[in-house]
C-alpha cells in the first residue's frame, strides 16, 4: 500500500500530491465527502492514459488506491524538479531586489546534482523568475 509523502505546487499553480514510491497525483474535484480527497494520477493524458485514483482518508493521512493500478513506471525527478521550480517562484516573490543569478545560485546549491540535471536550461530558470517578479509587481 502507497505512503502519502508530500504536497507540491502544480505547473499552473494546483494543488498535487506525492507518494513515497514517486507517483504524482492531481486532485479531482471536491465532493460532499469531509472524510476523504480524490486523487488521480497526473499520467492521464492519451494514448498512455493512467487508470489508477487514489483516496487521501483526511484524518490520518493515509492514502488508499483504487482497483486500477498504475500502467507505467513512477518518475522519481519529477516532484524534486517541482519542488525546485516552486522555490525558485517563491524566493522570486520574497526577494524582489535580488538579482536574478543569485537567487538562482542559491537555489541550485540547495538541490543536488542529480535534480539539476533534470532541470531546463539556466535561461528558463532565469524567465521563471522574472515571470514570477512580474505576476507580482501586477498584483
Amino acid at each position: 500500500m502507497p505512503t502519502f509523502s508530500k504536497f507540491i505546487d502544480g505547473q499552473r499553480g494546483s494543488q498535487q500530491m506525492v507518494d513515497l514510491d514517486g507517483f504524482i497525483y492531481s486532485r479531482k474535484k471536491p465532493r460532499d465527502a469531509p472524510l476523504y480527497s480524490a486523487w488521480r494520477c497526473r499520467k492521464n493524458n492519451p494514448p498512455t492514459k493512467c487508470p489508477c485514483h487514489a483516496y487521501l482518508t483526511l484524518t490520518d493521512n493515509s492514502l488508499t488506491l483504487g482497483s486500477k493500478p498504475h500502467n507505467h513506471p513512477a518518475v522519481n525527478a519529477a516532484p524534486l524538479k517541482r519542488e525546485v521550480l516552486s522555490t525558485l517562484k517563491r524566493k522570486a516573490a520574497e526577494q524582489p531586489l535580488s538579482v536574478t543569478q543569485n537567487i538562482l545560485s542559491e537555489v541550485l546549491a540547495d538541490s543536488t546534482p542529480e535534480t539539476n540535471q533534470t532541470l531546463p536550461t539556466m535561461e528558463s530558470l532565469a524567465r521563471v523568475v522574472q515571470r514570477s517578479r512580474a505576476r507580482i509587481s501586477q498584483a
